[in-house]
């Protein structure tokens, strides 16, 4: 423990915090002290802070486990080098009555780098302590394919208001075009009767590109798998939906099949 002397309105200051300490009564036995600190610096009495310890609901001022450890090594550091800096001082203090100028210069150039190296540390340990921002979710992409160009508008406004980016196709053969040229979607929204290429058509052609393989395929028809050649299952199509479907069932198995797929 550093133990200064200060008398009535006499400073103790901390320059790497910004702190400022002041004595500016005394009466009883009692000693009035003014702070003058940053906002980011929390002060307390001691038996404030013991009281706040023992809380369980200041999530503010003990982050996720980081910020307490960091105030201690924080704490700990700031000790060390004004202890440092009190020996340092009575040293200088000594060299400049003994008229050792030159031992004097040494000595304060130590100082300095005691306290820029102090400023360095602290720094680090701020920026260990500060909550990491979490990563942004990584926006899915869908492509939509459908004929009838107003059901088309329609549900890509309604996806794009739940977070999904979405591109069009109006029927297999631009699909089939927008999916060589482009980055591959997360997502293929296909309607099975399409003019030029039907969905069918459009289906196989997919799964038999390598450059395709998983890509996830939501078929949408007024008809059943049987009246394309397909099985009941529907083969190759991740989700069947029969027009007219619900949209908010749609999306639900839409959010649940992307947020299981890498």
């Amino acid at each position: 423990m550093l133990v200064l002397s200060r008398r009535l309105n006499e400073k103790i200051v901390l320059p790497n915090v910004q702190a400022t300490f002041e004595i500016v009564a005394i009466k009883s036995g009692t000693v009035r002290i003014g702070i003058a600190a940053p906002e980011s610096v929390a002060v307390f009495r001691e038996e404030v802070w013991q009281r706040e310890q023992g809380r369980q609901d200041v999530p503010d001022l003990l982050t996720a486990g980081q910020a307490w450890p960091a105030l201690q090594e924080l704490s700990h550091l700031v000790r060390n080098r004004l202890n440092a800096s009190a020996v340092g001082l009575a040293l200088l203090k000594r060299q400049l009555q003994a008229g050792l100028a030159q031992d004097a210069l040494g000595t304060l150039a130590k100082l300095e780098r005691d306290t820029h190296a102090l400023g360095e540390q602290a720094a680090h340990v701020v920026d260990q302590a500060r909550p990491k921002a979490p990563a942004a979710n990584r926006v899915r992409r869908a492509l939509l394919v459908e004929d009838d160009q107003n059901e088309c508008e329609l549900l890509a406004g309604f996806l794009r208001l739940a977070g999904l980016e979405v591109a069009t196709a109006g029927d297999g053969a631009d699909a089939l075009d927008y999916l060589r040229r482009h980055d591959r979607p997360d997502v293929m929204l296909l309607d099975m009767m399409l003019p030029r290429c039907d969905g069918a058509a459009t289906l196989r052609a997919v799964r038999s590109e390598p450059t395709l393989s998983g890509l996830k395929v939501f078929a949408i028809s007024g008809h059943a798998p049987e009246r394309f050649g397909l099985d009941k299952a529907g083969v190759g199509v991740d989700r069947w939906f029969r027009k007219p479907f619900n949209p908010e069932v749609l999306l639900r198995d839409l959010t649940q099949t992307l947020a299981d797929a890498p």
